[in-house]
């Protein structure tokens, strides 16, 4: 009984030592496997800890023009009015001389990067005051009428 015991304690090694007793081979060990769901589970956790919780404000605004979000709209050369402070809302340019209508009666930010100044009107067709913006001018919060715009190649503010 002592032999079957040591047999059954150690099954790796062969037992040709016990007389009577047929060599037992020992099974080969299996490797240690971790459950797969556990392992996709760690990494759903650690994709989900990593990326950035949305926000209800994040959600853009139906109000605003979703193209027109910036002052990097604005080409050289132009020059730029938006309904909303920071470069938000409806954006609307002009890279020509004339006297222009734009679609919005009041700018909230405006850039001049055009080469000449430009006069934004509260009336219609360059009619009504005025205000006078030097090439370069650039603000991001103001109140200015936008009825009309005229930008001036022969005269200066």
């Amino acid at each position: 009984m002592m032999h079957l015991t040591r047999l059954l304690r150690d099954r790796r090694r062969p037992s040709s030592d016990v007389p009577g007793v047929p060599t037992c081979s020992a099974r080969p060990e299996r490797p240690t496997r971790r459950p797969r769901s556990a392992a996709l589970a760690v990494a759903a956790v650690l994709v989900l800890a990593a990326a950035p919780a949305a926000r209800a404000d994040d959600a853009p605004d139906p109000d605003l023009d979703a193209a027109a979000r910036s002052a990097s709209q604005c080409s050289p050369g132009a020059f730029c009015l938006w309904s909303g402070p920071g470069y938000t809302g409806t954006f609307w340019s002009v890279s020509s001389g004339g006297t222009f209508n734009p679609p919005l009666t009041q700018a909230k930010s405006l850039w001049n990067r055009s080469a000449f100044d430009v006069r934004t009107y509260n009336a219609p067709s360059g009619g009504g005051s005025s205000v006078c913006w030097n090439t370069g001018a650039q603000t991001s919060n103001t109140s200015v009428a936008t009825v009309s715009v005229r930008t001036m190649a022969a005269t200066t503010c």
